[in-house]
Parts: structure tokens; C-alpha cells; sequence
């Protein structure tokens, strides 16, 4: 349960107005303050001290970010206490202490994320049919009113993050349910419209056939897969197609907001600037950040180069070291598939900065570090090769 409310919160409630109102925009804020105090003191099963290494890549990321105090002081004038308070959302990234001291397992994450894909779902078709002034704003409003689009609220990270579990647990488990959660969360990405999402579901579909073994599981995936594609065709080609042409529309406009955030990122800065970023700034010490944003230039929307604008190379290097470890080294499914998903959005969705994104990242270090261990991992089932399978691929690498 407390890792569904961290879910919940670090999407800020889907920023719904009746619920941003009443808890107000400092409410994750205070669910993380009492996270960390239930951490300390009611859950002694687990302290932080027992893991301390696994800490390393939190404190080179936050030492990082911290290092962007300094530009921002000398080229913005933004003091170190601004800085302190303009950074505060980067406090919710101790959801990876968190989550050390509640040790959830396997399945425990698992109940969690299929939970708030299911909430998702539901309060993105509410808000698109019912009530869309519920939230400030609706992008692409025109398609949204004519029924072409569903508006997706945040959280796509987290809910890509459910289908690389519903995998897992249908390769170990190939029942018919543990496919049906795959196919349904499969379905929840292709109406958010989320473009990398479903680029990452082809790279991840295309992992796992060819890492596994020839056998009659095999042949059953394929035969999914098939069967998947052509319902696509069939009866969602209409969506397919739009969304084809709004994506070559943007990247044959020189006007679109991406690659007008990428020119004005790459453009020549001083060594500093590239080392350390230009910082988080305070619209109240200089409005560069509402200039950048009404001229479409958004850092979250480009991935890597929008974090390294900003904070330096420290995090970025930090998430890249973890991410290539976590293809590289013998790690599990979760962390491998969990990798892939980051590189496959380095230019778009590989911003960390805001609750969302710093709970993904918090859920693959997790990820990487607990999966292996007896504490995470639940009983493997025997049936139709699946052990033979996992076996064999735990021992390989990309």
C-alpha cells in the first residue's frame, strides 16, 4: 500500500484541481517527510545502514545537482539558499531510501504498479470524456474534444514499469491471466498515445524473443505477438496513422518544440556551463525559465541533453553508468528490460528532475540492486521451460 501512495504522490495526484486544492502543491512534500518517518521508526526490519553501498549512485546524482548551485549563482545571481528552496523537489528522490527500508518484493511492486495502471486508466478516460477542466491545462485540446486522442495524465513511466513486470511474471508464469495483464497494460500505453513507450515495448518484445530459447513458450509468445499486431492493424488503424503523421509533421518542422530545445541546449556555453549545467532557476530571481517555455523550449522534453543543460554531467553520467550496468552486468529481466526503456528514451522521456521521473529512476536502482536477492524474488515455476529459460538467461549478457 505504501508503495502505491508513493505512486500516487509522485505525480502530484495527476495534479487533478479538486485534489490539488484540498492537499495542496506541497502535498507529496509531506507524504515523503512521513515516509521518512515511518522508515526510521516503525520498520526496523531494514535500515538504510544494511545497504549504505547501494547508496553510491544517490549521492553521485545528488552531488551532482547540488554542483548546479554554483552557475546558477554566477550567472543568474541566484544565492545558494534560493537554490536550496528552488530545488526542494529533489527531496523526493530519498523514494530510493524508501524503498530500501521497505524492502517490497517482487510481487508487493508488482500489486502496487498494476494498481495505479488500473487508477491511471480510469482517470485519464474520466478527465477525456467527462470532466477535462479538471486539470489546468489539456494538450492537444482539439483532438482530445474529437475523440482522437485520450488525454494522458503523468505517469507513463510508471505504467511501462507494470508491463516489464506483467512480462516477467508471464514468462515465469505463462497463464492466461499473466498475459491478459501484458496485453491489457500494452493497451493502457497505446491510448496515452506515448510514442517512446511503444518504441520501448518493440525493443523490449524483440529483447526477450531473442534472448529465449526455442520452445513451445516461444511459439506462443510469437503467436501473441502476431495476433496483437494484426488487432492493431484491424481495428486501431486510424489511431496508428494520425499519430504517424503528427510525429512526422513535428520532426520535419524545424518550429517543433524538441528540436528547438535541442538547438538552444547544444549551442557553445562556457566550460563551466558544460560541466556543471546552467542550474534550476527561480522564476523569481530571472524569468529565463517561462521565456524558455512559451518559446517551447522545455528541458523535460529532451531527455538526457535537457538534464545535462541543466545539472552537468554528474547525473548524467551517474544514470547512464547504472542503465549500461544494468544491460551489461548479469542482471535480471526486470533490471535489463527497466534499462532499455531508459536508453530508449534518452532524447525524450530520460529527464530526472520532478517526482515522477526521480521515482522511476528510485525504482530501477531498487530494481538493480534487490533482484537476485531471496527477500525479492518469488518461487519460480517449473512449467513448459520457463526455469530452464530464466536460468539460461540470467547467465547472459548483451
Amino acid at each position: 500500500m505504501w508503495v502505491f501512495l508513493l505512486l500516487i504522490c509522485s505525480v502530484n495526484f495527476f495534479d487533478i484541481i479538486p485534489i490539488t486544492r484540498l492537499v495542496g502543491v506541497n502535498g507529496p512534500f509531506a507524504f515523503y517527510l512521513l515516509s521518512l518517518f515511518f522508515m526510521f521508526t516503525f520498520n526496523r526490519r531494514a535500515l538504510i545502514g544494511e545497504s549504505r553501498s547501494w547508496l553510491t549512485p544517490f549521492w553521485w546524482f545528488l552531488f551532482g545537482v547540488v554542483l548546479s548551485f554554483i552557475p546558477a549563482l554566477l550567472y543568474y545571481g541566484q544565492s545558494f539558499v534560493q537554490s536550496f528552496f528552488t530545488y526542494r523537489h529533489f527531496f523526493e528522490l530519498v523514494a530510493f531510501p524508501i524503498l530500501i527500508a521497505l524492502r517490497p518484493n517482487e510481487k508487493e511492486l508488482r500489486t502496487a504498479l498494476y494498481a495505479f495502471s488500473v487508477l491511471y486508466l480510469v482517470l485519464c478516460l474520466f478527465i477525456t470524456f467527462f470532466a477535462p477542466n479538471l486539470i489546468p491545462e489539456v494538450e492537444n485540446r482539439e483532438f482530445v474534444e474529437s475523440g482522437n486522442y485520450l488525454h494522458a495524465l503523468p505517469g507513463i513511466r510508471h505504467v511501462f514499469l507494470a508491463f516489464i513486470f506483467a512480462f516477467h511474471k508471464a514468462m515465469r508464469q505463462g497463464s492466461i491471466r499473466n498475459y491478459g495483464w501484458g496485453i491489457f497494460l500494452f493497451l493502457v500505453l497505446f491510448i496515452a498515445q506515448n510514442r517512446t513507450s511503444l518504441i520501448a515495448t518493440i525493443f523490449v518484445s524483440a529483447y526477450v524473443l531473442f534472448t529465449m530459447k526455442m520452445s513451445s513458450r516461444k511459439l506462443i509468445m510469437i503467436a501473441v505477438v502476431i495476433i496483437a499486431v494484426v488487432f492493431m492493424v484491424m481495428y486501431t488503424a486510424d489511431q496508428w496513422a494520425i499519430l504517424y503523421k503528427e510525429t512526422m509533421d513535428q520532426i520535419n518542422n524545424p518550429e517543433y518544440n524538441r528540436i528547438k530545445a535541442l538547438i538552444y541546449m547544444t549551442r557553445r556555453r562556457d566550460i563551466l556551463r558544460y560541466l556543471l549545467g546552467e542550474g534550476f532557476i527561480s522564476a523569481n530571481v530571472n524569468p529565463i525559465i517561462h521565456i524558455l517555455q512559451e518559446g517551447g523550449i522545455d528541458h523535460s522534453d529532451v531527455g538526457f541533453v535537457g538534464l545535462w543543460h541543466q545539472f552537468g554531467v554528474i547525473p548524467v553520467i551517474t544514470v547512464l553508468v547504472m542503465t549500461i550496468k544494468g544491460l551489461s552486468s548479469r542482471k535480471s529481466f526486470l533490471v535489463r528490460l527497466s534499462a532499455i526503456y531508459t536508453l530508449t528514451g534518452a532524447l525524450t522521456l530520460s529527464y530526472i528532475a520532478f517526482g515522477e521521473t526521480l521515482l522511476w529512476f528510485s525504482c530501477y536502482l531498487y530494481l538493480y540492486y534487490a533482484s537476485g536477492s531471496p527477500m525479492f524474488e518469488e518461487p519460480i515455476s517449473n512449467k513448459n521451460g520457463a526455469q530452464y529459460w530464466l536460468n539460461r538467461s540470467s547467465e547472459r549478457s548483451l
